[in-house]
């Protein structure tokens, strides 16, 4: 594994130079200057993508460890994908990249992430395997089961695509709950509420928060939607982006979500939960779910703005799902948000996302018990008791993905303060956003580059490092 890195790290500095030149191309700043494909690394490529298929790569992720680590233990043929990924990554080291066009250096970059984090599967499975009849997947949490460390690790890799420590997102997500609550308690003080928290949990609990039995959203997210596109051009370069289809679904209460987008069907989907319709639900589902959130950037890639987006991988929820999350925060520029109660929607489901990455490495990694997930979850959201069930079994049974939302918004919100701070007068946000999604998912562990035209500077993004 440590030698596998090295190669990539190799690369990395025999090919700086060009890799600051790749950046500035991918970012549009010297197009005249880059390079046409070159058939070695055309060819390498090519190699890449069809091992990739024959080894049965990539695609989603399971929701449950159970099932991921279950999977894998039944269907990797260990043998035969070292064989494979060891003859790519010697393939990888003799590859002369120097004259490889931008995107071919985005992809080489793509692709040095997923051996890595396949060679980092592999080198697991070897040492579960090798445990025999020891090694027992328990069904009661990572914590419990054997080698759950490392399976988290692993986990953490897989979810986040970049390299990061327990610590440093226990810390990024204690830093974010706090300032939600910070957020939440000057909308409650906007309202009226100010030190009368039993007031206000009655207020957002009354039946104005709902929509009337028999009533549905319908028209409200198809006026907010037109709202938001008569406002896109603040935020993002013109497109020919259509809004999706708004409907409601059949799921009912017993799905754990009010809205989601089936890009298939070009169709954002709000859904009755158990308390209904909630008003302040409305704006950031549309956010995230719709536009700009994940049918925007869903087909904005496929404009073909930037590289072509065939390069077969993994899923890459955190790209996803942190744009997902980090676009609610433009409700305002939007024309949404018009309420403090609009807004208060967005602030608890940022308290609840944040919350989830303090309980999930509490769980996971430092072995909490149900009480003292409880005991935390009182000590911080008291005034949302009814979610701390789920969310905590939500993190036992699903670790690290709950993470992936706010790990990527933070991200984006740095590099972005990062490039104004860099450009100054001359940053224009729409450009930033078009560097963000222009050439479709990519692991976090290349976005600073990838948006920036260079390496960031070490201090850009500190929680991660």
């Amino acid at each position: 594994m440590a030698h596998f890195r090295a190669t990539v790290a190799t690369y990395t500095n025999m090919h700086k130079l060009s890799a600051f030149v790749t950046g500035l191309c991918l970012t549009g700043l010297m197009t005249h200057v880059c390079a046409a494909p070159t058939r070695p690394v055309e060819q390498f490529i090519d190699a890449y993508k069809k091992t990739y298929a024959e080894l049965g790569l990539g695609g989603d992720l399971d929701l449950s460890y159970v099932k991921n680590i279950a999977n894998l233990l039944q269907h990797t043929d260990v043998v035969q994908q070292h064989r494979a990924l060891d003859d790519l990554d010697r393939q990888f080291k003799s590859l002369d990249a120097s004259t490889a066009s931008a995107c071919q250096h985005l992809q080489l970059q793509q692709i040095a992430f997923e051996l890595d984090l396949n060679q980092q599967k592999l080198a697991l499975l070897d040492k579960y395997l090798a445990l025999g009849n020891q090694a027992v997947l328990s069904d009661k949490g990572l914590a419990s089961t054997i080698m759950g460390k490392e399976w988290y690790a692993y986990l953490r890799k897989s979810w986040l695509t970049m390299d990061t420590t327990p610590e440093a997102l226990m810390a990024m997500g204690q830093a974010e709950l706090d300032r939600a609550l910070g957020r939440y308690r000057t909308l409650q003080a906007h309202m009226g509420y100010a030190g009368r928290d039993k007031d206000f949990a009655a207020y957002l609990s009354g039946p104005d928060s709902r929509y009337p039995e028999g009533a549905t959203p319908q028209a409200d997210y198809e006026a907010r939607q037109a709202t938001v596109y008569r406002n896109l051009h603040k935020l993002f370069l013109p497109s020919a982006v259509k809004p999706p289809q708004i409907r409601q679904s059949d799921r009912g209460p017993d799905f754990p979500a009010d809205g989601y987008y089936e890009p298939d069907q070009t169709t954002f989907y709000f859904n009755k939960g158990k308390d209904g319709f909630k008003r302040r639900n409305i704006d950031w589902l549309l956010l995230h779910e719709s536009t700009p959130g994940h049918h925007f950037q869903h087909y904005y890639a496929l404009e073909q703005r930037g590289c072509p987006t065939d390069l077969p991988h993994q899923f890459y929820s955190a790209y996803a799902e942190g744009w997902g999350a980090y676009v609610e925060e433009f409700g305002s520029e939007l024309g949404l948000f018009q309420t403090d109660a609009d807004e208060l929607g967005a602030v608890e489901w940022n308290m609840v996302r944040s919350i989830r990455v303090v309980l999930d490495v509490g769980i996971n990694q430092l072995g909490w018990s149900e009480a003292q997930a409880h005991a935390f979850w009182q000590s911080q959201l008291p005034m949302l008791p009814s979610l701390a069930e789920r969310e905590i079994t939500r993190v036992r049974n699903w670790p690290v993905q709950a993470i992936t939302y706010k790990l990527g918004a933070v991200m984006l919100r740095q590099l972005r303060a990062a490039a104004q701070a860099r450009e100054g007068a001359s940053f224009d946000i729409r450009v930033f956003h078009d560097r963000v999604l222009k050439n479709g998912a990519v692991p976090l562990a290349m976005l600073a580059d990838m948006v920036q035209g260079s390496e960031p500077p070490q201090a850009t993004v500190p929680a991660f490092k």
